[in-house]
């Protein structure tokens, strides 16, 4: 398989480090994650992804997302709107997961939760909180935030956050099993094709929610 979306920097805890060197199932899940974002393109039937650099904000990002999830849902089984019990039932409010899924070998299973952080710095910030609930309450066992580094993010949707802006608050994470991942375009060029805002441009599918899930 080509890969195009270029992952350029990576964070992992030490924990985490550990868990995806030793770990058969964390690994797995590390690497459908990277398989997953690396795999878009632009344009659409192009080989590679370009973005269109011709002024600051001119792209938008929902694209990349779902195509992303399209992989991870479609190919590896992912499901999306996790929601965590301490959120829903203790608390009584916050969001679910984005995308989760349990990973089984035997009687070992592990859980992993992904954010992919396409708002701005505020959301970030609420994704990493909700997901190191999740690891501290012990319903996840390795977390994953997605988001484009600076180089990438200028050219996107206002205000959307990057793994530049982010990372001087990954120490926070240590302790646990944590993975931040920033990803880059292949290529900038002016005269390619603008990646609409919005859902503009993108055909209707029924997502896999968690709710759906048959054991």
């Amino acid at each position: 398989m080509l890969f195009f979306m270029k992952v350029d920097k990576v964070y992992m805890t030490d924990i985490a480090k550990q868990l995806i060197t030793s770990d058969k199932l964390c690994k797995q899940a590390y690497e459908e994650v990277i398989t997953s974002i690396r795999s878009s393109v632009w344009p659409k039937g192009s080989n590679i992804f370009t973005i269109n650099n011709s002024e600051k904000n001119v792209n938008g990002v929902v694209p990349l997302k779902e195509n992303c999830y399209i992989m991870l849902e479609e190919t590896y089984n992912w499901f999306r709107e996790k929601p965590l019990d301490v959120l829903k039932y203790e608390k009584k409010k916050g969001g679910p997961i984005d995308v989760y899924k349990e990973f089984r070998d035997g009687d070992t299973v592990r859980r992993v939760g992904l954010e992919f952080e396409t708002g701005n710095i505020s959301s970030a910030h609420r994704s990493m909180q909700k997901l190191l609930l999740g690891l501290n309450r012990k319903e996840l066992d390795m977390a994953i935030i997605l988001m484009p580094v600076f180089e990438l993010a200028y050219y996107l949707t206002d205000r959307v956050t990057n793994y530049e802006e982010l990372e001087p608050y990954f120490e926070n994470a240590e302790g646990k099993a944590f993975v931040f991942i920033g990803f880059n375009a292949d290529a900038f060029d002016s005269s390619v094709e603008i990646i609409p805002k919005g859902k503009d441009g993108m055909s209707k599918r029924s997502i896999k929610k968690w709710i759906q899930k048959k054991d």
